[in-house]
């Protein structure tokens, strides 16, 4: 049962990791000679480093808001039982079915002060023009905005989910011991689905390391040129289909995949995420 899945693993994951290996050690037009340099050259390019701050500023807001606000609100959902619950959480899944894509046009549409249907309340705080909005420095709380709006839904039902596999008789023993619903989500739910929370957490940087979509399509198709390389992954797309530098844009991908990883397996054994599994633990 678990071989079709080592095989895709294998075709779309592992040799693809092989293939960029490979391919970031070939000569490039600034390194004839190919090899580890070609890296250096990658984080010596003068847009990596402002590609890479603007990555940590996004991720900065991002993570915290997804695991706070995921969990504040799957809590509050499985607290509050009622009529509303199945339909409310129809309704956090409706964001999540957009592209990143649609959701770049709706926001657009949004803060603009021209076409937006908040244009009334926009012009209240003195908005009148949308690079009053659309700059450089507050890029990345719109970027944030957009991709967690898409991506919130989703968690907010995964962690309802994991809440419901909490045992009945620990929550009535709870009650029974006095405790209200504010101790029993903090003290009991929580720590209970730490686990998951650790798997959002880690899902969420990587994709929020990945950051692509919103700034390409703002910067390619709105507001030209207002974030040309402003992410990483950008600068990879750059380097391969604008530069032709396959290798470089090889070893950048690389190098975000030892990221993710490295990141993971921090997280994973600072938490404890394989406890009772016998995966770390001390003998």
């Amino acid at each position: 049962m678990f071989a079709p899945y080592l095989i895709l693993l294998a075709l779309f994951g592992v040799w693809p990791i092989v293939q960029a290996g490979l391919v970031s050690l070939e000569p490039t037009v600034i390194n004839p000679a190919g090899g580890a340099q070609n890296f250096a050259d990658v984080v010596a390019d003068v847009r990596f480093v402002p590609a890479a701050l603007n990555v940590v500023v996004f991720l900065v807001m991002y993570v915290p808001a997804m695991l706070i606000v995921v969990s504040l609100m799957s809590l509050l959902l499985d607290t509050v039982q009622g009529r509303w619950n199945l339909p409310l959480r129809l309704a956090y899944i409706v964001p999540a079915s957009m592209t990143g894509a649609t959701a770049v046009l709706i926001w657009y549409f949004m803060l603009e002060p021209s076409l937006s249907p908040y244009q009334d309340a926009l012009h209240a705080l003195g908005i009148t023009q949308g690079n009053q909005i659309w700059r450089q420095g507050g890029l990345a709380w719109i970027f944030v905005a957009m991709a967690f709006f898409v991506g919130a839904g989703n968690w907010i039902v995964v962690q309802y989910g994991s809440l419901q596999s909490i045992s009945d008789d620990i929550l009535e023993a709870a009650r029974i011991d006095g405790a209200n619903s504010w101790q029993i989500a903090w003290r009991i739910k929580l720590p209970l689905i730490r686990k998951y929370l650790v798997y959002m957490g880690i899902l969420v940087f990587a994709a929020g390391l990945q950051v692509f979509v919103e700034p390409q399509l703002i910067s390619g198709s709105v507001y030209t040129g207002i974030a040309t390389d402003w992410s990483l992954n950008q600068l990879s797309y750059d380097l391969a289909f604008q530069s032709n530098n396959l290798a470089d844009s090889a070893a950048l991908s690389l190098m975000l995949l030892v990221v993710c990883i490295v990141a993971a397996i921090v997280v994973i054994f600072r938490s404890d995420f394989f406890e009772g599994t016998g995966v770390g633990s001390k003998k």
